[in-house]
């Protein structure tokens, strides 16, 4: 009897260790593949982040070019008004201050132009 009950408890034991390794290589594949799914998406998440990092940058060097132009175009603007207030003193006659009014409603719409047409380039370089 107690032949049969030690070859019982070694075929038990065996079942159980068989048992125990079957289920811990199902869970340890359940875990790898969740780890491949898991880096798969690590991967295209940090692909997206590059992606924004380089609008980032492209955006910002569009926006440094802007400023750039746009201080350029005011100064211009500011030779121009004084340009025109050196001619408004210099003249004194009624169809003189005519034709001044005519440069200055020029320069307030060239103005009104370029910032416009500043607005436009910006958006169609970055808002595409």
């Amino acid at each position: 009897m107690l032949t049969k009950l030690k070859i019982f408890m070694v075929v038990a034991g065996g079942i159980v260790s068989l048992v125990t390794a079957y289920s811990a290589g199902y869970y340890q594949a359940k875990e790898t593949e969740e780890l491949k799914n898991a880096r798969s998406q690590i991967a295209t998440l940090q692909s997206v982040v590059q992606e924004f990092k380089a609008k980032q940058k492209s955006d910002a060097i569009a926006l440094a070019q802007l400023r750039i132009d746009e201080s350029a175009r005011r100064t211009e603007l500011d030779r121009m008004r004084q340009q025109l207030a050196n001619i408004e003193r210099m003249s004194g006659a009624n169809a003189n201050r005519g034709l001044n009014r005519c440069l200055r409603g020029r320069i307030e719409t060239q103005e009104l132009a370029e910032r416009l047409a500043r607005s436009v380039k910006f958006c169609a370089e970055n808002h595409r």
